[in-house]
């Protein structure tokens, strides 16, 4: 593995050597001992934030913040089970290097007092994006869903491609830059892991409920499990859209999960919302990009590449828009513009409006 942080390797040498790694930790269920992690400190007496299957904590790799992902397994013999397992992910996980990517930097597998399996990246002081846009609700939105767009697209062109399948606002993160990073990529495979360990059997590799594309919410026909895809992913940016665009979760009208169900399963699609959305940039096309998104079909479902396209185009035209609005800040109003002599302009300037009726009167 140290191998694959060379400097000197070319990105083509680089990827097929991790590609090579990756087969072999798939087959082996070993991992390298490079992605274990032994000079991470926790700090603090609580976890800052949990969820289904992990809890985050604060820490210190040396004198760098982090943050923890310590997983809910509590045994010593399914954490070493976990990292086998995951080892193939893990491995591809640690070679991925985009600005729109939050880093992984390994696994820690704690300390004396804290006995927790704990997947390990950069804090973001900034937090997530819904953190993030509560505080600084006037942040330019659509260069922040640009940001994820791209992030998105080096996910599903990397090779091996890497499906998020958890795609939401908690799982977005804004670097000190104030660029928008995907952070907790594949994580859902782990939560089915714990869920099996703890004798559940709802897992599929999906994400939750309010973002999950409809073919994730049912077995399908044969009553195999359906996972995460590259169009469930995108049918995920859909909800993310609307997520950043409203400051609410979509489906924010239902109140129960069970609902967002049985919505999705009858092919309701989220409300179109109004307001202040407008101004932050939901316009008719990116609606439509959004309804594409949610297209019941996922081979109907626009890719990764259009996504971009799309928001470099909107990038393309907000420039153009205030170029254009720079040339003509400078030139003087005229009248000729209007059809009438510049001779007028003191004549207007004495002008009063007559009380009565309305009328200009020149004196």
């Amino acid at each position: 593995m140290q191998l694959l942080d060379m400097p000197e390797l070319t990105d083509t040498l680089r990827r097929s050597l991790a590609r090579s790694i990756a087969h072999l930790a798939r087959k082996t269920g070993c991992y390298p001992d490079c992605l274990l992690l032994d000079s991470v400190e926790k700090c603090g007496a609580s976890a800052i934030a949990g969820g289904g299957f992990a809890d985050i904590w604060q820490g210190n790799m040396g004198s760098v913040p982090v943050a923890l992902k310590a997983l809910r397994i509590f045994k010593k013999k399914p954490q070493e089970r976990a990292l086998k397992n995951f080892s193939h992910e893990a491995v591809v996980w640690r070679q991925l290097k985009h600005r729109n990517i939050l880093p992984f930097l390994g696994v820690f597998k704690g300390s004396e007092h804290f006995e927790r399996l704990c997947l390990v990246s950069p804090w973001m002081e900034a937090g997530n994006i819904t953190e993030f846009l509560d505080s600084r609700p006037d942040s330019d939105r659509i260069t922040l869903l640009s940001d994820i767009a791209e992030g998105l697209n080096y996910l599903h062109h990397f090779t091996p491609s890497v499906v998020h399948g958890d795609l939401k606002g908690a799982n977005i993160f804004i670097t000190p830059a104030l660029t928008a990073c995907l952070g907790d990529f594949g994580l859902s495979r782990f939560r089915d892991f714990i869920e099996s360990t703890l004798g559940s059997t709802t897992g599929n590799g999906t994400g939750t409920v309010r973002w999950q594309a409809p073919e994730l919410l049912h077995n399908d026909n044969d009553g195999a499990l359906v996972y995460a895809s590259q169009e469930s992913d995108m049918y995920s940016f859909g909800c993310v859209c609307i997520e950043v665009m409203t400051d609410e979760p979509p489906f924010a009208e239902l109140k129960r999960d069970g609902a967002v169900v049985l919505a999705v399963s009858k092919g309701q699609k989220p409300q179109r919302p109004t307001g202040d959305c407008v101004s932050r940039g939901l316009n008719d096309s990116l609606w439509e990009l959004m309804m594409r998104c949610w297209d019941d079909e996922p081979n109907r479902r626009p890719t990764t590449e259009y996504a971009v396209g799309y928001f470099n185009g909107c990038k393309r035209n907000e420039s153009r828009r205030d170029k254009i609005s720079y040339e003509y800040s400078h030139v003087p109003a005229s009248l000729c513009q209007y059809g009438f002599p510049d001779e007028h302009i003191p004549n207007l300037s004495c002008a009063t409006t007559s009380i009565d009726d309305g009328s200009i009167i020149v004196p």
